[in-house]
């Protein structure tokens, strides 16, 4: 308990530290006056683009559980598990990375149909079909400006990912090498290693349901790197959509590090850092990110107002 509050101290004095040096970047460049005036000039056109990606990634993301849920015989309507989604999204605004999401729907899923196990299984599995699906994407942006930023660094990042996404794919339709790999894994990964490996040894992929998940997955992670694309056209700053692309996808990559409190700080950090090597000013950059930020969080509020509501759903038990 202890060691899980200093780690919670520890990240809110991560992204207060983060948040207030990019504050102070932005004062004594541009000054922190001119951001509002950026934001009364945003271009009407790509601000309903930018809310709806957000939904469009949930959208993805749902129906890529659903499946997995089914596979482990656990079948629960798309509209009950849209509405568990978007509570989850309300309680992971408030924890490090997508850990209040995953908890909230695991535990969700498993009051309502008792399944428990075959929950937190459906719920691991995605998560590597989501690494896998966020590698595949990361190593496509290579040729459309991820050296640029990184230099030789980007290009073996990118290798690595693109090399991570081949692995974890092959893994995933083997699970019976998964588990030898899993048992000769660091002590200190080993056991969540092997879990994940005997889930999927419990209840092998087709190939159907590999391709179906992981185009889900790529289909929510570019939808989500996509959102500050959408944001970056609407201020008009001076950077290519293939540019935003690869900076929206660096912020997706940074604030699943779970360094920060709903990744505050980081993501605007992120963007100083990186639309500064294509001489976008530190104000417009940080508004890139925040406003990214902001048009996300819809189905977030949305799910805050369930909760509210409370479930009218009927309970559905699945075998």
């Amino acid at each position: 308990m202890a060691a899980s509050g200093r780690g919670r101290l520890i990240r809110r004095v991560v992204s207060a530290a983060l948040l207030v040096a990019v504050i102070v970047l932005v004062a004594r460049t541009e000054g922190v006056a001119e951001l509002p005036s950026r934001v009364a000039q945003l271009d009407p056109r790509f601000v309903p683009l930018a809310l709806l990606l957000p939904f469009v990634a949930v959208t993805s993301g749902v129906r890529r559980w659903q499946l997995l849920l089914a596979h482990e015989g656990v079948s629960l309507s798309f509209s009950v598990l849209l509405g568990s989604f978007l509570r989850g999204r309300f309680v992971g605004a408030f924890t490090p990375s997508t850990a209040g999401l995953d908890l909230y729907r695991l535990v969700d899923v498993a009051k309502l149909t008792g399944a428990r196990a075959a929950s937190g299984r459906a719920i691991l599995v995605e998560k590597l079909h989501g690494l896998v699906a966020l590698s595949i994407v990361t190593f496509a942006l290579l040729p459309l400006g991820l050296a640029r930023f990184f230099g030789t660094a980007g290009i073996a990042l990118a290798a690595l990912l693109g090399l991570g996404s081949v692995l974890g794919l092959v893994l995933v339709s083997r699970p019976r090498l998964l588990q030898r790999v899993a048992q000769r894994a660091p002590k200190k990964i080993r056991a969540r290693s092997v879990e994940l490996a005997d889930a999927l040894a419990s209840a092998p992929p087709t190939r159907e349901l590999l391709v179906r998940v992981t185009s889900l997955g790529v289909l929510s992670h570019v939808t989500t790197a996509a959102v500050f694309v959408a944001t970056g056209l609407a201020l008009d700053v001076d950077a290519s959509v293939f540019t935003l692309l690869v900076v929206g996808n660096a912020i997706v990559l940074a604030t699943l590090l779970p360094i920060s409190v709903g990744g505050v700080g980081v993501r605007e950090g992120t963007a100083v850092a990186l639309l500064s090597l294509v001489g976008v000013g530190a104000a417009d950059a940080t508004l890139v990110a925040l406003l990214g930020y902001c048009v996300a969080q819809p189905p977030a509020l949305l799910g805050g107002a369930l909760e509210l509501i409370g479930r009218r759903e009927p309970a559905l038990r699945t075998t």
